[in-house]
This record gives C-alpha cells, sequence and structure tokens, in this order.
C-alpha cells in the first residue's frame, strides 16, 4: 500500500486551551475514509503518546476531538 497523500488534523485535546495539528500520511484523498483511519489509529493508542512533530507528544487519550483540515499530494523526490 502506498501512502500517495499527507492528512492534516486538527486536534483538541484535553487541558490544552491551542488546538494542535498532526499530519499523516495516506494512501488515499478521500477525506472521511482518512478522517476514520485516524480515529482509529487514536483510538488504538489508548494511554500511548502520539507525536506532534518533532517536539511534542500528546497521550492519545486526551484527544476529545479531531477534524480534517487538508489533504495534499506528497511531493515527487527527484
Amino acid at each position: 500500500m502506498e501512502h500517495n497523500f499527507l492528512h492534516t488534523f486538527e486536534l483538541a485535546v484535553e487541558g490544552l486551551s491551542e488546538r494542535l495539528e498532526f499530519s499523516m500520511y495516506f494512501e488515499t484523498a478521500d477525506v472521511k475514509e482518512a478522517t476514520d483511519a485516524f480515529a482509529a489509529y487514536v483510538a488504538r493508542q489508548e494511554d500511548n503518546f502520539l507525536p506532534l512533530g518533532l517536539d511534542a507528544a500528546v497521550r492519545a487519550h486526551r484527544i476529545y476531538f479531531i477534524r480534517h483540515v487538508r489533504v495534499g499530494d506528497i511531493p515527487l523526490e527527484n
């Protein structure tokens, strides 16, 4: 399975006033399918930390809202 699209999600985290963004590679541009897959991924993490870039992470069980923000093609490497 090739992950040809980069989906970005907005997360609301219990205890934080600002929403955070999380990017995930996925095989299709379908927003509904990608959102469902990401929500299932977060649910499977339970007490594990979900990385938010290189300098942050949040416990997955603290996420109470997920919203799809955008999808884009992954740039081809030369």
